[in-house]
């Protein structure tokens, strides 16, 4: 590269590459170092310290990703961004893919159960449902009953009342 490209390239701090980021600085240091390990070379000044540029950060961020997305130690991420930062293409061994294949069958299996065990759960739900509508209907018919049941008694009691009234004023003029 030129000094000319290398002057209008931004250099940042581990500091500042660790906020964009949103991780720690230590977490940023062991990141440099597996990709160092496998490879990687970050510019680094006397004392030792590392100057990161955008490519850095690219760098970075693809590793964060793939740590998180996919199913990978930190050391195959490292590997993997790695190659695809030299343009190569990212080989995984027999075992690996086998490990994989593996883990894969052993989430389907997990999600296939999960979903059975959600659709009982649901069943259990629905007919727990059914059964309280069922209870709340019951008492309300019930309710109803016992309310007309009672206005009928008092609509007779008062009918009583009124039919002694009359007959006790009929009984005063004779």
């Amino acid at each position: 590269m030129s000094k000319e490209v290398v002057q209008a390239q931004s250099v940042y701090g581990s500091s500042d590459i660790a906020d964009t980021l949103e991780i720690q600085e230590s977490t940023l240091r062991k990141y440099c170092l597996l990709l160092e390990k496998v490879g990687y070379e970050f510019l680094k000044n006397e004392h030792g310290h590392r100057a990161f540029f955008d490519h850095d950060v690219i760098v970075l961020r693809k590793m964060i990703s793939l740590k998180s997305s996919a199913d990978m130690t930190l050391e195959e991420a490292a590997k993997s961004v790695v190659a695809w930062k030299n343009g190569n293409d990212i080989t995984v061994s027999d075992t690996e893919e086998k490990r994989y294949i593996t883990r894969y069958n052993d989430l389907l299996e997990e999600f296939k159960s999960f979903q059975e065990q959600q659709m009982n759960f649901n069943k259990e739900l629905i007919q727990e449902i059914r059964n309280q509508q069922e209870y709340i209907e019951d008492r309300l018919e019930q309710r109803d009953r016992l309310l007309m049941q009672s206005m009928r008694e008092t609509l007779e009691t008062r009918k009583e009342i009124a039919a002694a009234s009359e007959k006790k004023w009929w009984h005063f003029w004779k």
